[in-house]
């Protein structure tokens, strides 16, 4: 089998290096921020400025994200752009 796939090795390879890289445009449409951050357990790892990044992984606290340094993705935490997980009230704050 290894044989058969031997030619669309490149192809693979490019794919997989540019998952590696932001898109050449990181503008987020909706708000119209620079974004630095990509989850790898989101489909199609988007990329998210802060905001939405925060806004996108309240259901999802335990998703690990990236920050683009500039030259490459580095492993980051929710925690550090103001993630906070509440437990009561229904994921909200206490009154």
């Amino acid at each position: 089998y290894l044989c058969d796939w031997l030619p669309y090795k490149g192809r693979y390879l490019s794919v997989l290096l540019d998952m590696e890289a932001p898109p050449e445009c990181r503008i987020r449409i909706g708000c119209r921020k620079d974004g630095v951050f990509r989850c790898t357990e989101c489909a199609h790892r988007p990329i998210f400025c802060s905001d939405c990044c925060l806004d996108a992984h309240k259901p999802s606290p335990f998703h690990r994200i990236q920050r683009w340094t500039g030259t490459f993705f580095e492993d980051f935490s929710l925690c550090l752009i103001g993630f906070v997980m509440y437990l009561g009230h229904g994921g909200k704050p206490c009154p």
